[in-house]
């Protein structure tokens, strides 16, 4: 694992992030959050939730893509129970959030972690429906391939440099795909990738940070993958 954090490192400006396979929910680990993203617009992601503790706030983030269901990543849901997390909707400030849900069950894939870093996807059953509203609102799964050269965003409350502080409010960054072949490619043929994960390209000091698995990356206003590992960078 030394080895692996080292060699994600040296190429930092490459974030892993999870995607979803054409018949099944595919994936990859560790909690992340944004860098050198920008304030996000008020009601610009109506899908975008809070996983919350019960009393020490934001831990993961999360998709709505039904009415009684939340995407996320599974290392954000294992080893802890549904009465452990509230679900916040409906805010750019995770603070400020007044509308909550509770879960009642988790879903995590069956080889989560098998072989490691793979099938990193979860969802979480609400105790009942979200009320939807111009705030709050569903977003699509998206099942087909990714477009060459697409233009990915990713949102979330995230720290704002390594180590450094989280924002209240939801950032928002701009990503650019690069696909598996170019990706495998950059990491020297690691076996840390596989066909199940997304990859972006950004400059260094952007992406993905501490503190934001779970967080949707969208194209085309759906979700196409859900934040699963890090750059051991950040």
């Amino acid at each position: 694992m030394k080895q692996m954090c080292k060699h994600f490192k040296m190429i930092s400006f490459i974030q892993i992030i999870l995607i979803f396979g054409a018949s099944t929910l595919i994936s990859a680990e560790n909690n992340l959050k944004i860098v050198g993203g920008t304030e996000a617009e008020e009601g610009s992601a109506p899908y975008q939730v809070s996983l919350q503790y019960r009393n020490l706030g934001h831990n993961c983030g999360g998709a709505i893509i039904h009415e009684r269901f939340i995407l996320t990543a599974a290392h954000c849901l294992a080893r802890l129970a549904p009465k452990d997390y509230k679900v916040m909707v409906g805010s750019n400030d995770v603070k400020k959030g007044s509308v909550f849900y509770h879960p009642d069950k988790f879903f995590i894939h069956s080889r989560h972690d098998k072989p490691m870093f793979s099938n990193d996807i979860g969802l979480i059953r609400l105790s009942k429906p979200i009320n939807f509203t111009s705030e709050i609102q569903p977003i699509t799964v998206a099942w087909e391939q990714l477009p060459e050269n697409s233009t990915l965003r990713l949102t979330g409350w995230g720290r704002l440099s390594a180590g450094g502080k989280s924002p209240n409010r939801l950032h928002n960054i701009d990503l650019n795909y690069v696909n598996y072949t170019e990706c495998k490619r950059l990491h020297d043929g690691s076996n840390g990738i596989d066909i199940g994960h997304v990859c972006t390209f950004n400059q260094k000091g952007q992406g993905a940070c501490n503190g934001d698995s779970g967080s949707p990356l969208t194209y085309n206003e759906e979700v196409v993958a859900v934040i699963s590992r890090r750059s051991c960078s950040c």
